[in-house]
Protein backbone atom coordinates (compact mmCIF):
# COMPACT_ATOMS: atom_id res chain seq x y z
CA UNK A 1 0.00 0.00 0.00
CA UNK A 2 1.46 3.33 -1.04
CA UNK A 3 1.58 6.25 1.33
CA UNK A 4 -0.08 9.53 0.45
CA UNK A 5 2.15 12.58 0.72
CA UNK A 6 0.03 15.06 2.67
CA UNK A 7 2.65 17.83 2.55
CA UNK A 8 0.92 21.03 1.52
CA UNK A 9 2.28 22.23 -1.77
CA UNK A 10 2.82 25.96 -2.26
CA UNK A 11 -0.08 27.75 -3.89
CA UNK A 12 0.41 28.60 -7.56
CA UNK A 13 -1.13 31.68 -9.11
CA UNK A 14 -2.60 31.19 -12.56
CA UNK A 15 -2.75 33.94 -15.16
CA UNK A 16 -6.56 33.83 -15.25
CA UNK A 17 -6.69 34.20 -11.46
CA UNK A 18 -4.39 37.23 -11.59
CA UNK A 19 -6.44 38.72 -14.42
CA UNK A 20 -9.70 38.21 -12.51
CA UNK A 21 -8.18 39.82 -9.42
CA UNK A 22 -7.02 42.84 -11.42
CA UNK A 23 -10.36 43.05 -13.21
CA UNK A 24 -12.37 43.08 -9.95
CA UNK A 25 -10.28 45.80 -8.28
CA UNK A 26 -12.02 49.19 -8.12
CA UNK A 27 -9.23 51.71 -8.48
CA UNK A 28 -10.98 54.72 -10.00
CA UNK A 29 -8.06 55.01 -12.41
CA UNK A 30 -8.61 53.42 -15.79
CA UNK A 31 -5.01 53.81 -16.97
CA UNK A 32 -3.62 52.13 -13.84
CA UNK A 33 -6.16 49.34 -14.14
CA UNK A 34 -5.24 48.82 -17.78
CA UNK A 35 -1.57 48.48 -16.81
CA UNK A 36 -2.45 46.07 -13.98
CA UNK A 37 -4.56 43.88 -16.28
CA UNK A 38 -1.77 43.82 -18.85
CA UNK A 39 0.67 42.67 -16.18
CA UNK A 40 -1.51 39.62 -15.56
CA UNK A 41 -0.64 38.41 -19.08
CA UNK A 42 2.99 37.93 -17.99
CA UNK A 43 2.49 36.57 -14.46
CA UNK A 44 4.17 33.33 -13.38
CA UNK A 45 3.03 30.89 -10.73
CA UNK A 46 4.48 32.99 -7.92
CA UNK A 47 2.85 36.22 -9.02
CA UNK A 48 5.98 37.77 -10.57
CA UNK A 49 6.03 39.49 -13.97
CA UNK A 50 9.06 40.36 -16.07
CA UNK A 51 8.04 42.71 -18.84
CA UNK A 52 9.43 45.96 -20.22
CA UNK A 53 7.82 49.39 -20.15
CA UNK A 54 7.67 49.57 -23.94
CA UNK A 55 5.77 46.28 -24.13
CA UNK A 56 3.27 47.40 -21.50
CA UNK A 57 2.85 50.72 -23.28
CA UNK A 58 2.12 48.88 -26.53
CA UNK A 59 -0.35 46.53 -24.84
CA UNK A 60 -2.24 49.38 -23.14
CA UNK A 61 -1.87 51.85 -26.03
CA UNK A 62 -0.40 54.38 -23.59
CA UNK A 63 2.81 56.39 -23.60
CA UNK A 64 5.80 54.92 -21.70
CA UNK A 65 5.69 57.91 -19.34
CA UNK A 66 2.08 57.14 -18.44
CA UNK A 67 2.93 53.49 -17.77
CA UNK A 68 5.85 54.50 -15.53
CA UNK A 69 3.69 56.84 -13.47
CA UNK A 70 0.94 54.26 -13.16
CA UNK A 71 3.39 51.60 -11.93
CA UNK A 72 4.63 53.97 -9.25
CA UNK A 73 1.07 54.70 -8.16
CA UNK A 74 0.14 51.00 -8.15
CA UNK A 75 3.14 50.33 -5.92
CA UNK A 76 2.13 53.14 -3.56
CA UNK A 77 -1.34 51.71 -3.02
CA UNK A 78 0.07 48.19 -2.50
CA UNK A 79 -1.23 46.54 -5.68
CA UNK A 80 2.24 45.67 -6.96
CA UNK A 81 5.82 45.48 -5.68
CA UNK A 82 8.81 46.20 -7.90
CA UNK A 83 12.28 44.71 -7.52
CA UNK A 84 15.26 46.12 -9.43
CA UNK A 85 17.01 43.76 -11.83
CA UNK A 86 20.38 43.72 -13.64
CA UNK A 87 21.97 41.68 -16.45
CA UNK A 88 25.58 40.58 -15.84
CA UNK A 89 28.25 39.99 -18.47
CA UNK A 90 26.99 36.41 -18.98
CA UNK A 91 23.44 37.56 -19.66
CA UNK A 92 22.13 36.25 -16.33
CA UNK A 93 19.48 38.30 -14.57
CA UNK A 94 20.17 39.16 -10.92
CA UNK A 95 19.03 41.51 -8.17
CA UNK A 96 22.50 42.19 -6.75
CA UNK A 97 23.44 45.18 -8.90
CA UNK A 98 25.87 43.25 -11.13
CA UNK A 99 25.95 44.40 -14.74
CA UNK A 100 23.57 46.66 -16.63
CA UNK A 101 20.17 47.71 -15.34
CA UNK A 102 17.19 46.06 -17.03
CA UNK A 103 13.42 45.95 -16.55
CA UNK A 104 12.08 45.62 -13.01
CA UNK A 105 10.66 42.37 -11.67
CA UNK A 106 7.05 43.20 -10.74
CA UNK A 107 4.95 41.16 -8.32
CA UNK A 108 1.16 41.34 -8.39
CA UNK A 109 -0.08 41.35 -4.78
CA UNK A 110 -2.94 38.94 -5.46
CA UNK A 111 -3.06 37.78 -1.85
CA UNK A 112 -3.20 41.31 -0.39
CA UNK A 113 -6.37 42.76 1.16
CA UNK A 114 -8.31 44.27 -1.75
CA UNK A 115 -10.26 46.53 0.61
CA UNK A 116 -7.07 48.22 1.76
CA UNK A 117 -5.82 48.61 -1.81
CA UNK A 118 -9.09 50.14 -2.95
CA UNK A 119 -9.18 52.46 0.09
CA UNK A 120 -5.69 53.68 -0.68
CA UNK A 121 -6.70 54.20 -4.29
CA UNK A 122 -9.57 56.44 -3.09
CA UNK A 123 -7.12 58.46 -0.99
CA UNK A 124 -8.68 57.44 2.32
CA UNK A 125 -6.96 57.29 5.69
CA UNK A 126 -7.12 53.76 7.08
CA UNK A 127 -5.65 51.83 9.98
CA UNK A 128 -4.16 48.37 9.98
CA UNK A 129 -2.13 46.28 12.40
CA UNK A 130 1.10 48.04 11.44
CA UNK A 131 -0.22 51.47 12.36
CA UNK A 132 -1.55 54.49 10.56
CA UNK A 133 -1.43 54.19 6.79
CA UNK A 134 -2.20 57.38 4.97
CA UNK A 135 -4.37 57.60 1.93
CA UNK A 136 -2.86 57.86 -1.50
CA UNK A 137 -3.78 60.48 -4.02
CA UNK A 138 -5.88 58.68 -6.66
CA UNK A 139 -3.53 59.78 -9.42
CA UNK A 140 -0.35 61.73 -9.94
CA UNK A 141 -1.04 62.19 -13.66
CA UNK A 142 -2.22 65.45 -15.10
CA UNK A 143 -5.94 65.50 -15.85
CA UNK A 144 -7.12 63.25 -13.00
CA UNK A 145 -6.37 65.60 -10.11
CA UNK A 146 -6.69 69.39 -10.23
CA UNK A 147 -3.25 70.92 -10.58
CA UNK A 148 -2.02 73.64 -8.22
CA UNK A 149 -1.31 75.84 -11.25
CA UNK A 150 -2.51 75.41 -14.85
CA UNK A 151 0.07 74.01 -17.22
CA UNK A 152 0.65 76.04 -20.32
CA UNK A 153 0.94 74.84 -22.95
CA UNK A 154 -0.80 71.57 -22.15
CA UNK A 155 0.91 68.40 -23.43
CA UNK A 156 -0.62 66.95 -26.57
CA UNK A 157 -2.32 63.56 -26.66
CA UNK A 158 0.18 60.71 -26.32
CA UNK A 159 2.96 63.30 -25.98
CA UNK A 160 5.57 62.15 -23.39
CA UNK A 161 5.71 64.31 -20.31
CA UNK A 162 9.04 65.92 -19.40
CA UNK A 163 8.38 65.80 -15.68
CA UNK A 164 8.41 62.05 -15.13
CA UNK A 165 12.00 61.56 -14.01
CA UNK A 166 12.72 59.08 -11.26
CA UNK A 167 9.57 57.02 -11.92
CA UNK A 168 11.06 53.80 -13.21
CA UNK A 169 14.31 51.91 -13.30
CA UNK A 170 14.40 51.05 -16.99
CA UNK A 171 16.95 50.78 -18.48
CA UNK A 172 19.33 52.60 -16.11
CA UNK A 173 19.07 53.02 -12.32
CA UNK A 174 17.74 56.24 -10.88
CA UNK A 175 16.44 57.68 -7.63
CA UNK A 176 13.42 56.26 -5.83
CA UNK A 177 10.03 57.96 -6.37
CA UNK A 178 8.91 60.72 -4.06
CA UNK A 179 6.81 59.65 -1.05
CA UNK A 180 3.03 59.47 -1.59
CA UNK A 181 1.28 62.83 -1.55
CA UNK A 182 -1.73 61.46 0.44
CA UNK A 183 -3.87 64.11 -1.22
CA UNK A 184 -2.49 66.92 0.97
CA UNK A 185 -0.11 68.75 -1.36
CA UNK A 186 -1.66 72.15 -0.77
CA UNK A 187 -1.79 71.76 3.03
CA UNK A 188 1.71 70.29 3.57
CA UNK A 189 4.53 72.83 3.94
CA UNK A 190 7.54 72.52 1.63
CA UNK A 191 9.82 71.33 4.42
CA UNK A 192 7.65 68.22 4.93
CA UNK A 193 8.08 67.27 1.27
CA UNK A 194 11.86 67.19 1.61
CA UNK A 195 13.50 63.99 2.74
CA UNK A 196 15.99 64.19 5.63
CA UNK A 197 19.58 63.95 4.49
CA UNK A 198 20.23 60.53 6.02
CA UNK A 199 16.96 58.81 5.10
CA UNK A 200 17.81 57.69 1.55
CA UNK A 201 21.13 55.97 2.48
CA UNK A 202 19.47 54.39 5.53
CA UNK A 203 16.62 53.06 3.38
CA UNK A 204 19.04 51.68 0.80
CA UNK A 205 21.05 49.93 3.53
CA UNK A 206 17.99 48.24 5.05
CA UNK A 207 17.71 44.61 3.95
CA UNK A 208 14.66 43.79 1.90
CA UNK A 209 13.86 47.40 1.03
CA UNK A 210 13.49 46.32 -2.61
CA UNK A 211 10.19 44.60 -1.79
CA UNK A 212 9.05 47.13 0.81
CA UNK A 213 8.31 49.92 -1.64
CA UNK A 214 4.76 50.37 -0.34
CA UNK A 215 6.13 50.97 3.18
CA UNK A 216 8.70 53.57 2.20
CA UNK A 217 6.44 56.49 3.09
CA UNK A 218 5.80 54.93 6.51
CA UNK A 219 9.53 54.69 7.18
CA UNK A 220 9.98 58.29 6.03
CA UNK A 221 7.18 59.41 8.35
CA UNK A 222 8.81 57.73 11.35
CA UNK A 223 12.28 58.94 10.35
CA UNK A 224 11.11 62.56 10.27
CA UNK A 225 10.02 62.26 13.90
CA UNK A 226 13.57 61.54 15.05
CA UNK A 227 16.02 64.23 16.08
CA UNK A 228 19.08 64.77 13.90
CA UNK A 229 21.23 62.83 16.37
CA UNK A 230 18.78 59.93 16.34
CA UNK A 231 18.70 59.96 12.54
CA UNK A 232 22.47 59.64 12.46
CA UNK A 233 22.36 56.86 15.06
CA UNK A 234 19.63 55.04 13.12
CA UNK A 235 21.64 55.10 9.91
CA UNK A 236 24.84 54.02 11.68
CA UNK A 237 23.12 51.12 13.52
CA UNK A 238 21.88 49.40 10.36
CA UNK A 239 25.31 47.89 9.64
CA UNK A 240 25.74 46.29 13.09
CA UNK A 241 22.11 45.16 12.97
CA UNK A 242 22.72 43.36 9.66
CA UNK A 243 25.88 41.80 11.10
CA UNK A 244 23.86 40.54 14.07
CA UNK A 245 21.32 38.99 11.70
CA UNK A 246 24.14 37.17 9.90
CA UNK A 247 25.60 35.98 13.18
CA UNK A 248 22.31 34.38 14.23
CA UNK A 249 21.49 33.26 10.67
CA UNK A 250 18.28 35.24 10.54
CA UNK A 251 16.89 35.71 7.04
CA UNK A 252 13.78 37.72 7.92
CA UNK A 253 13.76 41.32 9.06
CA UNK A 254 11.07 43.58 10.46
CA UNK A 255 9.64 46.45 8.48
CA UNK A 256 11.92 49.45 8.59
CA UNK A 257 9.26 51.82 9.90
CA UNK A 258 8.53 49.50 12.85
CA UNK A 259 12.25 49.29 13.68
CA UNK A 260 12.43 53.08 13.70
CA UNK A 261 9.20 53.50 15.68
CA UNK A 262 10.44 51.23 18.47
CA UNK A 263 13.94 52.75 18.22
CA UNK A 264 15.73 49.48 17.67
CA UNK A 265 18.84 51.46 16.76
CA UNK A 266 19.31 52.35 20.46
CA UNK A 267 20.48 48.75 20.99
CA UNK A 268 23.68 49.72 19.17
CA UNK A 269 24.93 52.79 21.07
CA UNK A 270 28.52 52.40 19.84
CA UNK A 271 27.62 52.39 16.14
CA UNK A 272 29.32 55.17 14.22
CA UNK A 273 29.16 56.25 10.60
CA UNK A 274 32.33 55.83 8.61
CA UNK A 275 34.19 59.03 7.90
CA UNK A 276 33.21 60.49 4.53
CA UNK A 277 35.80 60.12 1.80
CA UNK A 278 37.98 63.17 1.14
CA UNK A 279 36.77 65.43 -1.65
CA UNK A 280 38.33 64.79 -5.04
CA UNK A 281 41.30 67.03 -5.86
CA UNK A 282 40.67 70.08 -7.98
CA UNK A 283 42.23 70.41 -11.38
CA UNK A 284 44.84 73.16 -11.67
CA UNK A 285 47.06 74.66 -14.38
CA UNK A 286 50.82 74.01 -14.13
CA UNK A 287 53.02 76.77 -15.53
CA UNK A 288 56.21 78.72 -14.80
CA UNK A 289 58.94 77.07 -12.73
CA UNK A 290 56.78 74.07 -11.96
CA UNK A 291 56.24 73.42 -15.67
CA UNK A 292 59.98 73.77 -16.30
CA UNK A 293 60.59 71.27 -13.49
CA UNK A 294 58.14 68.82 -15.07
CA UNK A 295 60.03 69.04 -18.37
CA UNK A 296 63.37 68.45 -16.63
CA UNK A 297 61.91 65.44 -14.79
CA UNK A 298 60.63 64.09 -18.11
CA UNK A 299 64.09 64.48 -19.66
CA UNK A 300 65.68 62.56 -16.74
CA UNK A 301 63.10 59.75 -17.04
CA UNK A 302 63.40 59.61 -20.82
CA UNK A 303 59.80 60.69 -21.43
CA UNK A 304 58.56 63.24 -23.92
CA UNK A 305 56.20 65.76 -22.33
CA UNK A 306 54.41 68.22 -24.61
CA UNK A 307 52.74 71.15 -22.81
CA UNK A 308 49.49 72.60 -24.09
CA UNK A 309 49.36 76.19 -25.33
CA UNK A 310 46.33 77.90 -23.81
CA UNK A 311 45.35 81.23 -25.45
CA UNK A 312 44.77 82.85 -22.05
CA UNK A 313 47.21 81.06 -19.76
CA UNK A 314 50.07 80.36 -22.16
CA UNK A 315 51.99 77.05 -22.15
CA UNK A 316 51.20 74.62 -19.35
CA UNK A 317 49.59 71.38 -18.24
CA UNK A 318 46.46 70.40 -16.32
CA UNK A 319 47.02 68.25 -13.23
CA UNK A 320 45.16 66.98 -10.17
CA UNK A 321 48.27 66.82 -7.93
CA UNK A 322 49.08 69.58 -5.43
CA UNK A 323 52.05 71.94 -6.05
CA UNK A 324 55.49 70.41 -5.40
CA UNK A 325 58.35 72.63 -4.23
CA UNK A 326 60.94 69.95 -5.07
CA UNK A 327 59.64 69.74 -8.62
CA UNK A 328 59.87 73.51 -9.07
CA UNK A 329 63.49 73.35 -7.83
CA UNK A 330 64.45 71.50 -11.05
CA UNK A 331 63.59 74.59 -13.12
CA UNK A 332 67.18 75.90 -12.87
CA UNK A 333 68.31 72.99 -15.09
CA UNK A 334 65.74 73.61 -17.81
CA UNK A 335 68.27 75.08 -20.27
CA UNK A 336 71.02 72.51 -19.58
CA UNK A 337 71.97 69.76 -21.99
CA UNK A 338 71.33 66.30 -20.49
CA UNK A 339 74.57 65.03 -22.06
CA UNK A 340 76.50 67.11 -19.52
CA UNK A 341 74.66 65.72 -16.50
CA UNK A 342 75.95 63.07 -14.10
CA UNK A 343 75.29 59.38 -14.64
CA UNK A 344 74.03 57.28 -11.72
CA UNK A 345 73.90 53.50 -12.12
CA UNK A 346 71.15 51.10 -11.16
CA UNK A 347 71.74 49.58 -7.75
CA UNK A 348 73.22 52.73 -6.23
CA UNK A 349 71.54 54.87 -3.57
CA UNK A 350 71.56 57.87 -5.93
CA UNK A 351 69.72 55.90 -8.62
CA UNK A 352 67.09 54.68 -6.12
CA UNK A 353 66.52 58.19 -4.74
CA UNK A 354 66.01 59.70 -8.19
CA UNK A 355 63.90 56.78 -9.41
CA UNK A 356 61.46 57.03 -6.47
CA UNK A 357 61.19 60.82 -6.76
CA UNK A 358 60.59 60.68 -10.52
CA UNK A 359 57.89 58.08 -9.99
CA UNK A 360 56.17 60.38 -7.48
CA UNK A 361 56.43 63.37 -9.85
CA UNK A 362 55.40 61.71 -13.12
CA UNK A 363 53.54 58.52 -12.17
CA UNK A 364 52.84 56.06 -14.98
CA UNK A 365 55.11 53.12 -15.80
CA UNK A 366 58.02 52.29 -13.46
CA UNK A 367 61.21 54.28 -13.99
CA UNK A 368 63.94 51.90 -15.24
CA UNK A 369 66.51 54.29 -16.70
CA UNK A 370 68.32 54.04 -20.02
CA UNK A 371 70.41 51.06 -21.17
CA UNK A 372 74.14 51.74 -21.35
CA UNK A 373 76.41 49.19 -23.06
CA UNK A 374 79.52 48.33 -21.04
CA UNK A 375 81.37 46.39 -23.79
CA UNK A 376 81.96 46.91 -27.47
CA UNK A 377 79.75 45.23 -30.00
CA UNK A 378 81.29 42.03 -31.43
CA UNK A 379 79.29 40.54 -34.31
CA UNK A 380 81.05 37.18 -33.90
CA UNK A 381 79.46 36.57 -30.51
CA UNK A 382 76.60 39.08 -30.24
CA UNK A 383 74.93 38.70 -33.65
CA UNK A 384 74.94 34.91 -33.93
CA UNK A 385 71.79 32.91 -33.07
CA UNK A 386 71.32 32.12 -29.37
CA UNK A 387 71.76 28.39 -30.08
CA UNK A 388 75.25 29.03 -31.51
CA UNK A 389 78.03 27.87 -29.18
CA UNK A 390 79.79 31.25 -29.47
CA UNK A 391 76.72 33.32 -28.62
CA UNK A 392 77.09 35.70 -25.67
CA UNK A 393 74.89 38.50 -24.34
CA UNK A 394 76.34 41.94 -24.66
CA UNK A 395 76.95 43.42 -21.23
CA UNK A 396 74.97 46.50 -20.26
CA UNK A 397 73.62 48.42 -17.27
CA UNK A 398 70.78 50.75 -16.42
CA UNK A 399 71.50 54.34 -15.47
CA UNK A 400 69.95 57.79 -15.20
CA UNK A 401 71.45 61.06 -16.29
CA UNK A 402 70.72 63.53 -13.51
CA UNK A 403 71.69 67.17 -12.92
CA UNK A 404 72.83 66.43 -9.33
CA UNK A 405 73.77 63.37 -7.31
CA UNK A 406 70.70 63.65 -5.08
CA UNK A 407 67.23 64.92 -5.93
CA UNK A 408 66.05 68.11 -4.19
CA UNK A 409 64.45 67.88 -0.74
CA UNK A 410 60.69 68.10 -0.55
CA UNK A 411 60.89 71.72 0.57
CA UNK A 412 62.85 72.57 -2.59
CA UNK A 413 66.31 72.82 -1.01
CA UNK A 414 69.37 70.88 -2.16
CA UNK A 415 71.80 68.70 -0.23
CA UNK A 416 75.41 69.84 0.09
CA UNK A 417 78.44 67.54 -0.43
CA UNK A 418 81.39 67.46 1.89
CA UNK A 419 83.18 69.81 -0.48
CA UNK A 420 80.33 72.31 -0.26
CA UNK A 421 79.07 71.65 -3.78
CA UNK A 422 75.40 71.16 -4.56
CA UNK A 423 74.61 67.54 -5.28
Amino acid sequence: MSKIDRTKRPRRIAADEAHAWARNLRLGNHHAKSVLRSLSLYVDGDGWCFVGIEQLADDCELSPDTVRRRLVWLEEIGAVVRKSQWLDEKGCRNGDGRGKRTSDLIRMMVEADTAIIEARARGEEIDDDDGDIGGISPSSQQGLNPAAEPVSPAPALRQPSQSCDHLNSEPEPESSPLPPSRGRESAAPDRELEEPEHFAPAWQAWRGHEVMGAQRHLALKEFRRLTLGEQLQCRAAIGPYNALLDKHRRSTVVNFHMWIRHKGFLEFPDAKLAAPPPPPPERRWVAGDELAGVLVAGAIAGRTIRPSNDPDRGPGLWTLTPPRADLSALAQFHDDKPEKWLSVDSGSAHFAAWRDRLQAWLGGDPIVGERVWTEDHDPAVHDVPPIHPNFRFRKSKRSLRVPALWPPRRDGSWAETDEGEMS
